[in-house]
Protein backbone atom coordinates (compact mmCIF):
# COMPACT_ATOMS: atom_id res chain seq x y z
CA UNK A 1 0.00 0.00 0.00
CA UNK A 2 1.41 3.22 -0.51
CA UNK A 3 0.89 6.26 1.30
CA UNK A 4 0.72 9.80 -0.38
CA UNK A 5 1.96 12.94 0.61
CA UNK A 6 0.08 15.80 0.37
CA UNK A 7 2.18 19.04 0.39
CA UNK A 8 0.01 22.06 1.39
CA UNK A 9 1.60 24.67 -0.79
CA UNK A 10 0.07 27.46 1.21
CA UNK A 11 1.59 26.47 4.22
CA UNK A 12 5.04 25.87 2.67
CA UNK A 13 4.93 29.09 0.93
CA UNK A 14 4.30 30.53 4.91
CA UNK A 15 6.89 28.74 5.94
CA UNK A 16 9.17 29.77 3.56
CA UNK A 17 8.33 33.58 3.97
CA UNK A 18 9.27 32.97 8.26
CA UNK A 19 12.53 31.21 7.43
CA UNK A 20 14.61 34.12 7.09
CA UNK A 21 13.68 36.23 10.06
CA UNK A 22 14.05 33.06 12.22
CA UNK A 23 17.79 32.56 10.76
CA UNK A 24 18.55 35.81 10.88
CA UNK A 25 17.31 36.03 14.80
CA UNK A 26 19.33 32.49 15.10
CA UNK A 27 22.43 33.79 13.97
CA UNK A 28 22.06 37.17 16.01
CA UNK A 29 21.24 35.22 19.17
CA UNK A 30 24.45 33.15 18.58
CA UNK A 31 26.63 36.42 18.03
CA UNK A 32 25.10 38.26 21.18
CA UNK A 33 26.61 34.39 23.24
CA UNK A 34 29.72 34.67 21.49
CA UNK A 35 29.45 31.71 19.01
CA UNK A 36 29.95 34.49 15.96
CA UNK A 37 30.85 31.95 13.18
CA UNK A 38 26.98 31.77 11.40
CA UNK A 39 27.21 35.47 11.84
CA UNK A 40 30.45 36.29 10.29
CA UNK A 41 29.57 33.90 7.57
CA UNK A 42 26.51 35.56 6.95
CA UNK A 43 27.27 39.02 6.93
CA UNK A 44 28.79 39.41 4.04
CA UNK A 45 25.59 37.96 2.14
CA UNK A 46 23.34 39.84 4.09
CA UNK A 47 25.25 43.32 3.71
CA UNK A 48 24.59 42.42 -0.25
CA UNK A 49 21.22 42.31 0.03
CA UNK A 50 20.93 45.36 2.35
CA UNK A 51 20.57 44.59 5.87
CA UNK A 52 22.89 47.61 6.68
CA UNK A 53 20.13 50.15 4.55
CA UNK A 54 16.91 51.64 5.79
CA UNK A 55 13.70 49.60 5.32
CA UNK A 56 13.00 49.25 1.93
CA UNK A 57 12.94 46.93 -1.29
CA UNK A 58 15.73 44.15 0.53
CA UNK A 59 16.12 41.77 2.93
CA UNK A 60 14.94 43.60 5.88
CA UNK A 61 11.36 43.62 4.30
CA UNK A 62 11.33 40.09 4.42
CA UNK A 63 12.87 40.02 7.81
CA UNK A 64 10.15 42.20 9.31
CA UNK A 65 7.20 41.73 7.18
CA UNK A 66 8.09 37.49 6.43
CA UNK A 67 5.82 36.96 9.64
CA UNK A 68 3.44 38.97 9.64
CA UNK A 69 2.37 37.73 5.83
CA UNK A 70 3.14 34.15 7.24
CA UNK A 71 1.28 34.66 9.76
CA UNK A 72 -2.16 36.10 7.77
CA UNK A 73 -1.58 33.12 5.36
CA UNK A 74 -1.45 30.21 8.22
CA UNK A 75 -4.71 32.01 10.12
CA UNK A 76 -6.71 32.21 6.97
CA UNK A 77 -6.50 28.73 6.55
CA UNK A 78 -6.89 27.61 10.26
CA UNK A 79 -9.97 30.08 11.02
CA UNK A 80 -13.46 30.47 9.87
CA UNK A 81 -15.21 33.64 10.49
CA UNK A 82 -19.02 33.78 10.13
CA UNK A 83 -21.42 36.70 10.57
CA UNK A 84 -25.21 36.68 10.32
CA UNK A 85 -26.66 39.55 10.84
CA UNK A 86 -30.60 39.88 11.27
CA UNK A 87 -32.94 42.18 12.73
CA UNK A 88 -32.52 41.82 15.95
CA UNK A 89 -29.02 40.60 16.58
CA UNK A 90 -25.34 40.16 14.99
CA UNK A 91 -24.70 36.50 15.18
CA UNK A 92 -20.87 35.68 15.24
CA UNK A 93 -18.71 32.12 14.82
CA UNK A 94 -15.36 31.77 14.53
CA UNK A 95 -13.87 28.20 14.13
CA UNK A 96 -10.36 27.03 14.21
CA UNK A 97 -9.82 23.63 12.08
CA UNK A 98 -7.11 21.21 13.58
CA UNK A 99 -4.70 21.62 10.79
CA UNK A 100 -1.29 21.10 12.70
CA UNK A 101 1.28 22.06 10.15
CA UNK A 102 -0.33 25.50 9.13
CA UNK A 103 -1.11 25.78 13.17
CA UNK A 104 2.61 25.08 13.70
CA UNK A 105 3.75 27.93 10.95
CA UNK A 106 1.02 30.22 12.59
CA UNK A 107 2.82 29.80 16.15
CA UNK A 108 6.03 29.58 14.63
CA UNK A 109 5.68 33.40 12.74
CA UNK A 110 3.65 34.54 15.87
CA UNK A 111 6.47 33.52 18.34
CA UNK A 112 8.73 35.19 15.93
CA UNK A 113 6.86 38.41 15.96
CA UNK A 114 6.97 38.44 19.58
CA UNK A 115 10.77 38.24 19.53
CA UNK A 116 11.18 41.04 17.11
CA UNK A 117 8.42 43.19 18.89
CA UNK A 118 10.62 42.60 22.22
CA UNK A 119 13.89 43.13 20.57
CA UNK A 120 12.37 47.05 19.42
CA UNK A 121 10.97 47.26 22.45
CA UNK A 122 14.12 46.73 24.29
CA UNK A 123 16.70 48.40 22.06
CA UNK A 124 14.58 51.64 21.70
CA UNK A 125 13.37 52.02 25.61
CA UNK A 126 14.42 54.73 27.57
CA UNK A 127 13.84 53.26 30.94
Amino acid sequence: MKTAIRINWLSAAALLLALPTGYFIFINLLNEIGIAGPYNASQPLLENLGSRQSLGWNINLLIAFGPVIALAISLSQVLKIKFHFSKDQIDFNAQVQLKWFPLLVAALSGGLLAILFIYLFAENCNC
